[in-house]
């Protein structure tokens, strides 16, 4: 079969109700007709066998993008998202000594704390969950966690965006604050996982004060920028699927509606990875230097990977997903995401006994599709 050239996407705007079952419908008709699709200069595939393939075969597919990228001296230096073993595994070492299973769950009290902190100021007749809590929780969690002070949360917000957006002097205005924190850090370890990053070595070495800056400004981005997407999607479920919230609040099922959650509507939708020399998926030829963009938002939706997978079931048997990625580049921070979903839905919860969308849900543009503004009204209990 020949990619597809002339098909594009459909329109993603709208994306709530009958705009994401039109999405979703297009990716099911790209499976299976379109599997390799040809569009604006890169290779989209939609598979979950091929996705995987793209993600966990880093020398047939690359993740180094940084001749996609603004033209920034730092980009990309320890940046593991952008990196190819050997040079990757060498930077996942350090990481790996610094972040732990142990100091992860160990972070669970104050994620709890921070989530009640937040859920109990929420205006019940109008809030905006993404604003007020799906962005805020992990964010300050993950300061706190590296080390960072809170009060610097509007700039990492700013940085957030412009990096979204491939502004390179939002980029290098983060790298450099983070490359004198973390000299500051070398300086003067104390015991949050900056100064583990940054006194930590590999056969003898430490990583460059640049490498330590690019890792931590990964971990800032990548761990909130996962879980706000995560919360969001798990409280609308709870909007628009008044049975499933029945479930969830009587049976305590909100792990599985997390879980669930994740499956249905990851982070991101689509990531890019470079061929490194012509390959075939699903019969079609890539060839080498194309980009191409593996949607995971398809593969979690291909009935080879779940069966019946278009609804949402709290009952799903074996869920399986790509959200958190495939092989070496396999999100490290993924229970950390699952613990501040879950402590946020368990928050929300005990706050308000319903909730109803009062606006139409705006989300983020490609690779993402995540939820940007999520306009609620919620009845507390106490009334």
């Amino acid at each position: 079969m020949r990619a597809g050239t002339t098909a594009g996407f459909p329109v993603l705007t709208e994306l709530d109700g009958a705009g994401w079952t039109r999405l979703v419908r297009w990716l099911a008709d790209a499976r299976h007709h379109t599997p390799v699709l040809e569009l604006g200069g890169s290779r989209h595939v939609f598979r979950a066998e091929d996705v995987r393939t793209v993600l966990a075969d880093s020398a047939l597919f690359s993740s180094d993008r940084t001749r996609m990228m603004p033209p920034t001296a730092q980009l990309g230096r320890g940046n593991l998202t952008m990196m190819d073993p050997p040079d990757h595994t060498r930077m996942r070492r350090i990481v790996n000594q610094a972040f732990t299973p142990a100091s992860v769950s160990g972070l669970v009290p104050a994620i709890d704390e921070i989530a009640e902190e937040l859920v109990g100021s929420l205006a019940g007749d109008r809030f905006d969950l993404v604003h007020d809590l799906a962005y805020p929780l992990p964010i300050r969690v993950i300061c706190r966690y590296l080390g960072l002070p809170e009060d610097q949360i509007d700039h990492f917000r700013t940085w957030s965006i412009g990096f979204s957006r491939g502004d390179a002097g939002q980029m290098d205005a983060m790298h450099r604050y983070l490359a004198e924190v973390a000299r500051l850090k070398r300086a003067r370890p104390g015991r949050d996982l900056m100064s583990r990053l940054a006194t930590a070595e590999v056969d003898g070495a430490p990583a460059t004060i640049d490498e330590i800056a690019s890792l931590t400004g990964l971990i800032l981005l990548a761990g909130h920028v996962t879980t706000t997407s995560l919360i969001a999607a798990a409280v609308h479920q709870l909007c628009v699927q008044p049975v499933a919230d029945a479930r969830v609040r009587e049976h305590d099922r909100v792990d599985d509606l997390v879980l669930e959650a994740l499956r249905v509507r990851p982070a991101f939708a689509q990531v890019t990875r470079i061929a490194a020399e012509d390959v075939t998926l699903s019969g079609t030829t890539v060839p080498a230097g194309a980009p191409v963009s593996a949607w995971i938002l398809s593969a979690n939706h291909d009935p080879e990977l779940n069966p019946d997978p278009e609804p949402f079931l709290l009952d799903r048997p074996a869920r399986r997903h790509l959200s958190f990625g495939h092989g070496v580049h396999y999100c490290l921070g993924g229970p950390l995401a699952q613990f501040e979903a879950t402590a946020a839905v368990r928050a929300v919860i005990r706050r308000f006994a319903r909730l109803a969308v009062l606006a139409p849900v705006e989300f983020h543009p490609l690779p993402t599709l995540a939820i940007r503004r999520l306009e609620l009204q919620g009845r507390s209990r106490a009334t």
